[in-house]
């Protein structure tokens, strides 16, 4: 029964109101039908009255006919409405895919170029800074070169010292001149020095730590007395050993000069 009455609902409006009109009609006609039957009163205005109520409702029911056939065609025609809408709905969707196909191919054939222009740039990019890199890396050694020359050449300069250095006869200087020497330069090795660039002679005697400088310039000890000879002094002060062994520092300034009496100096 309710499979019934849910079929029923799922009908559309003028389908449920010709059944409507069809079971009340036949629950009608029964009703009288039983009524004429149980009271007898078969009489011919009944049976007329029958007949034209039938006649009405078939009248009724082909009329209702052809509203269904006019709303089934109306139906039809909607459908084909709709069908016709679908189609162009469809032709407009593939028309409208092929386009986006079509932006698709495009957009990566555009991306193609943009990554072969990236690619390029990309590569120019790295060659320059290779090429920086180069540079860079030629600066940094020719500025290691640079400094370590700088370095070099500042420990040459801190080895080195500069000593100023007169050697004065009996009338007249002899030779002068600032040296710029190596440290721990001995004050014989500043005379040496000193001769070998002016030209002059010097002769010693003995060896090592007992060298003793004998004549400057030809001019000798004894020379002039038993007590002549040469002496030195180093920043005005006359040191108690030999030339050989006094070192000298930077700014020392050396004087060799000839004695006739050592003995009152």
């Amino acid at each position: 029964m309710k499979e019934l009455i849910n079929k029923f609902k799922k009908l559309d409006q003028t389908k449920r109101i010709v059944i409507l009109f069809i079971t009340i009609s036949f629950v009608f006609i029964a009703g009288f039908s039983i009524y004429n039957g149980i009271s007898g009163n078969y009489q011919n205005g009944n049976t007329a009255q029958v007949t034209q109520v039938k006649e009405t409702k078939e009248k009724n029911i082909k009329k209702n006919g052809k509203v269904v056939n006019k709303k089934e065609t109306k139906e039809d025609s909607n459908n084909q409405q709709e069908e016709s809408t679908i189609k162009e709905e469809n032709n407009t969707q593939e028309s409208t895919e092929k386009k986006d196909e079509s932006s698709n191919k495009e957009t990566k054939r555009q991306t193609f170029k943009n990554n072969n222009i990236k690619s390029s740039t990309s590569e120019s990019k790295e060659s320059t800074e290779e090429t920086t890199n180069s540079n860079q890396s030629s600066n940094v050694t020719t500025s290691n070169n640079t400094s370590t020359n700088a370095n070099t050449s500042q420990n040459q300069n801190d080895n080195k010292i500069t000593v100023s250095i007169q050697v004065i006869g009996v009338d007249s200087t002899l030779m002068s001149g600032t040296l710029s020497l190596e440290k721990n330069t001995s004050v014989y090795s500043a005379l040496k020095t000193l001769a070998a660039q002016k030209g002059v002679s010097i002769s010693t005697s003995g060896f090592g730590a007992s060298t003793y400088v004998r004549g400057i310039g030809g001019l000798k000890e004894f020379d002039y007395g038993g007590n002549s000879g040469w002496l030195y002094m180093v920043n005005g002060i006359k040191p108690s050993y030999g030339a050989y062994s006094y070192k000298l520092n930077d700014g020392d300034t050396v004087k060799w000069y000839y004695t006739t009496d050592y003995t009152k100096e």
